[in-house]
């Protein structure tokens, strides 16, 4: 009897001990679901970071350009792509800075004159250079985008124009038939257009300046419409505000080399071989007509 007691303690034992292993095992189990939620919190809230900004179609090096490579204050952005591709930062009509977005732009860049000149005359010489050169032939298209803004967006509609105008110039004096398309990024905010209400001008008003006599129309101006503006630049050309003068060389013909500014030397102390030493060039805009490009020296708007 005692043998019998012996074995079965011994066999209660180690189902006691067989019974504990598979509670440790099942512990293990539960512990491996908790881990994998945490991991799956993480991946999503990382790429949602990488992502930057949702939306955006701009590619890379115009997004580190607009970063890190543009001039304090600037009007607006715009990316010249033929396959050449330059961002140019324009200020008015003048473009300050730009940058070369691929290999082939910086091919081209050195012979290209875009700094301190207006946005027709820098893309002039971004097509001229890119025909030349094969980039551009005939069927292509020169895509014009404006990737960023800090001015009214009639400001941007108004340089673009000229711009268009250009590529089409160019190119037909080169023989080539191409298509240009201008393009707003669909990120792109432009700032609020500038208040112009047709509010009364000087001499309108009681105790104005002299102008504002009984039976003169508000304004001050003599036959003016009620509630007109002092000026009406659309009533002429918009680029030279009617003059007819090329406002790029002051109707003088020539302007000063972009490639020795001016000095008539190279950095070498050469004779500058564009201008010959003179230090000034032919108008790019004008060609030394001294008349302005977009009205041809008549002052009308181009449709008129």
């Amino acid at each position: 009897m005692s043998r019998k007691r012996f074995f079965t303690y011994l066999l209660c034992a180690v189902m006691i001990l067989v019974c504990a292993g598979c509670g440790k095992k099942n512990t293990r189990t539960t512990e491996t679901p908790t881990e994998q939620p945490a991991n799956q919190t993480t991946t999503p809230g990382g790429d949602t970071g990488d992502n930057g900004n949702p939306g955006s179609t701009l590619p890379d090096p115009v997004q580190d350009a607009l970063k890190n490579k543009a001039p304090e204050h600037y009007d607006f952005a715009v990316e010249v792509s033929i396959n050449p591709d330059f961002l140019l930062f324009v200020a008015g009509q003048e473009v300050i800075a730009y940058q070369a977005l691929n290999e082939d732009a910086q091919k081209l860049e050195d012979r290209c004159a875009i700094v301190g000149r207006g946005i027709d005359g820098a893309v002039e010489d971004i097509v001229r250079f890119s025909e030349q050169d094969g980039y551009l032939k005939d069927g292509g298209t020169v895509n014009m985008t404006v990737v960023n803004a800090n001015c009214p967006k009639s400001q941007t509609d108004e340089v673009m124009q000229r711009a268009e105008e250009t590529v089409q110039r160019v190119t037909d004096e080169a023989g080539i038939h191409v298509q240009s398309e201008v393009h707003i990024d669909n990120a792109v905010a432009f700032a609020p257009e500038p208040d112009n209400p047709p509010g009364p001008e000087p001499g309108s008003e009681p105790g104005g300046e002299p102008g504002g006599e009984p039976g003169g129309e508000p304004g001050g101006e003599p036959g003016g419409e009620p509630g007109g503006e002092p000026r009406k630049p659309d009533e002429g050309c918009s680029v030279c505000c009617g003059t007819g003068d090329c406002e790029r060389c002051d109707a003088t013909g020539v302007v000063e080399c972009m490639r020795c500014n001016g000095t008539g030397k190279e950095g070498n102390g050469e004779i500058c071989p564009d201008c010959n030493g003179a230090g000034r060039c032919e108008c790019e805009q004008c060609h030394g007509t001294k008349k302005c490009p977009a009205c041809g020296g008549t002052g009308k708007k181009p449709d008129d």
